[in-house]
């Protein structure tokens, strides 16, 4: 599926929502903009092109036009039309790609960072839509943007957001990596929720009900990470936590890390951040 990939900071950032309902007969002008037009048609259909490339925007479906993008009706609505629109900015100059793989990758963080970590979203160019979920956020939104206040503003933008993340989820679960990406996430959870009891793959088999191979497959396809270095990461977070927030020993932040070992931690932990632990520990801890 061809999906519009948008990098965050920044937001994109709503400019306005509106519905409109046609009769038969109508054709869409021929119109350039400097934002996204975001096209998401409830009923009958719409026929759109866009730098020479037509689509048929049918019930149930979206289409996002492109900044600078040239977009006109190619040929009049048949029936009775009804569509909601969004315009939207942001600075992207990328084109749509198409979207192969869903991979979750962990970004390296700590709690004491004063950057915002970089983020991504997706949505599609040209895709189905759930109408049962949209319809009551482009409504709520309508409503909202029908008496606008500064601090109203703020929600509907908040409001925008979470309309994306639908679309994005959208586009993951009406994937053929759909299966895989769910299970990804559940074996992550898992493995989050176990810590501190020693690693068991034959015991992951029991309580996720599928073969450790195919379990691993998964959350190499969601996360880029083999099950143990997945949970190793997880350990050493938790373990940069304990070390900043709290006054336990090396040996009690280790076996709350889930390490019966605590050499191995020590070796573990500077591997992953370059400081042994009583290095990090002096460099990071927030009280003295």
């Amino acid at each position: 599926m061809l999906a519009l990939e948008l990098q965050v900071p920044p937001f994109p950032l709503l400019t306005t929502v509106g519905y409109v309902r046609w009769p038969s007969g109508v054709t869409h002008a021929k119109r350039q903009f400097d934002v996204f037009d975001m096209i998401i048609c409830t009923k009958g259909t719409l026929y759109m092109v866009e730098n020479s490339i037509p689509y048929e925007i049918e019930q149930g479906k979206m289409l996002v036009l492109e900044p600078g993008q040239t977009h006109s009706g190619y040929r009049p609505t048949e029936t009775e039309t009804e569509v909601y629109w969004i315009h939207f900015q942001h600075p992207s100059s990328s084109k749509p790609k198409l979207m192969e793989s869903w991979q979750q990758p962990l970004l390296e963080t700590t709690n004491q960072d004063t950057v915002p970590h970089p983020a991504t979203i997706h949505i599609p160019k040209f895709a189905a839509v759930d109408l049962r979920i949209i319809i009551p956020m482009l409504t709520e939104m309508l409503n909202v943007h029908s008496v606008l206040t500064p601090s109203r503003s703020f929600d509907l933008h908040i409001l925008f957001g979470q309309l994306l993340v639908q679309l994005q989820s959208g586009m993951i679960t009406g994937s053929s990596q759909a299966r895989s990406h769910l299970i990804g996430e559940k074996v992550a959870a898992y493995l989050a929720s176990r810590l501190e009891s020693p690693f068991d793959s034959q015991q992951m088999e029991l309580d996720l009900y599928y073969h450790f191979d195919y379990l691993s497959r998964c959350l190499k396809h969601y996360s880029g990470m083999s099950p143990l270095k997945f949970r190793h990461h997880l350990q050493i977070e938790r373990a940069k936590r304990l070390l900043t927030h709290s006054e336990l020993s090396l040996v009690k932040i280790g076996e709350q890390c889930g390490f019966n070992d605590n050499n191995y931690f020590i070796r573990l932990f500077k591997r992953q951040t370059s400081f042994t632990p009583g290095e990090y520990r002096k460099r990071y801890q927030a009280f003295l």
